[in-house]
């Protein structure tokens, strides 16, 4: 006879050791929710008498085996439960006096860890202090080829580790000299690339900008690759999305982009009518926004559009700037309705140049390259000036931090496609990682904490 546990019982209070965090406790939560078996450890020389007994209660014996010289059995309930209601009948277990200990005999599972190389020099997604915690929620969604991350930067170069997900959105530079491909708006978001001489850019404040000569950034290309490089492929690296697209719109050129050209770029990546453009046929789920500048307001020319296009059921993730100065002092990350994304290092820390302060959201990976091994790894090319050779490089800054969230806010998408994105920003905030206690960072100077995407995910999963 098997026994049925009813609905009754009451769930077990789960002991956390102070040196484990509720974060890492919940994600391990996501592998061992239920079980139909139950472990039993007798006392050393049981009588055969009374352990038979003891099974004929109401259990079914489901195997035999001998740990230390002890009798173990392995009980079947007759029910798959939850681990706390599983923990509960374990402890009625222990109130006879044969038995030294019961324990739900857990279900492992395995974890979806990308088989690309060079995964394990990305430790921005699974190392515990800083990483994102990409494989539990990798278990809940890799993505889908539905859903479109937006992508407003300096463009994309060619690259086959995440060509097959590019989709060509537009350029919306109106000044060919800031395009440096010959012409103005136009459908190519390729990247030409956007080096500079000193002084290119004119005098701010009495400054030339830059100061010294500056090789193309491949800005684009390296936010792309942490969004969407081709994962599991056993090539290269990973992305945070497996099967999400990402379209290019190219707002930056050399000296940047002005804010009329970002706004455009802003409706147009979500579908909403741009004066003299074709409307968008693949708007985006998420809109990532690796840029920004100086400004006490969020201009209104930035709200309206942002405004616009989170009323459309879109996430817009923007980074929280490079300045080490209150994130109030940049915009468009001083916007509302956005999620603002500051940056840490490997130890968990703030990022020394990472801007900070009430207005930061979450942080999330921004690394730092003063040590090899410390920045975030991702696609690049080998050109000075002009595209050359795909390549892979580490870079940081909150530009990096941002397609981390962008890719993770996407990845909810698939999972509950219902929720707003005032919805997405609250769920993120509220599965954070705390801060260590001895971190440079407070929810006062950082935000609710460092993104966890296991939580994350695990708490969309149960909106439902």
């Amino acid at each position: 006879m098997k026994l049925l546990l009813t609905r009754t019982v009451l769930a077990a209070t789960l002991f956390i050791p102070a040196f484990i965090l509720q974060a890492e406790v919940d994600n391990y939560r996501l592998l061992l929710q239920r079980t139909d078996q139950v472990i039993v450890h007798f006392k050393e020389k049981p009588t055969e008498a009374r352990a038979l007994a003891f099974i004929k209660q109401g259990v079914t014996h489901g195997g035999y085996g001998v740990a230390a010289g002890k009798r173990q059995e392995v009980l079947e309930i007759g029910a798959t439960l939850d681990i706390e209601d599983v923990k509960v009948l374990a402890e009625g277990l222990e109130d006879d006096p044969q038995v030294e200990f019961a324990e739900p005999d857990l279900l492992m599972q395995t974890m979806k860890v990308p088989n690309d190389p060079l995964y394990n020099e990305q430790w921005h997604y699974f190392e515990f202090k800083a990483g994102m915690n990409l494989p539990p929620a990798w278990d809940i969604s890799v993505g889908s080829s539905k859903n479109v991350i937006a992508i407003l930067d300096t463009g994309i170069t060619e690259h086959s580790e995440i060509s097959s997900r590019v989709l060509f959105g537009y350029d919306m530079i109106a000044d060919p000299w800031m395009a440096n491909d010959g012409d103005g708006v136009d459908n190519d978001p390729r990247d030409p690339g956007d080096s500079l001489q000193p002084g290119a850019c004119g005098k701010s404040f009495g400054n030339p900008i830059p100061a010294n000569v500056r090789k193309s950034s491949w800005h684009g290309t390296h936010v792309a690759g942490t969004i969407a490089a081709n994962t599991n492929d056993n090539k290269g690296l990973s992305g945070v999305t497996w099967y999400d697209r990402v379209l290019i719109v190219r707002v930056l050129g050399r000296c940047g982009g002005y804010t009329s050209w970002i706004a455009d770029g802003i409706r147009w990546a979500a579908g909403l009518p741009v004066y003299g453009l074709p409307i968008n046929p693949n708007p985006a789920n998420v809109i990532n926004l690796s840029l920004g500048g100086t400004s006490l307001v969020c201009s209104q020319t930035y709200q309206d559009a942002i405004d616009e296009v989170v009323a459309a059921g879109v996430t817009v993730v923007v980074a929280a700037g490079n300045e080490q100065r209150n994130v109030a002092l940049t915009t468009p990350a001083n916007c509302k309705n956005v999620i603002t994304v500051g940056a840490i290092n490997r130890s968990g820390n703030r990022s020394w140049y990472s801007n900070y302060g009430t207005g930061i959201d979450i942080m999330a990976p921004g690394g730092e390259t003063h040590f090899p091994g410390n920045g975030i790894l991702s696609l690049y090319n080998s050109g000075l000036k002009s595209p050359l050779a795909e390549s892979r490089k580490e870079l940081q800054g909150t530009s990096m931090a941002a397609p981390h969230i962008s890719g993770l806010i996407a990845l909810s998408y698939e999972v509950n496609p219902n929720l707003t994105p005032a919805e997405r920003k609250k769920i993120l905030k509220e599965t954070a990682r705390p801060f260590a206690s001895d971190s440079n960072c407070s929810t006062f100077r950082c935000g609710a904490g460092i993104a966890d995407a296991g939580s994350f995910l695990r708490a969309v999963q149960n909106t439902q």
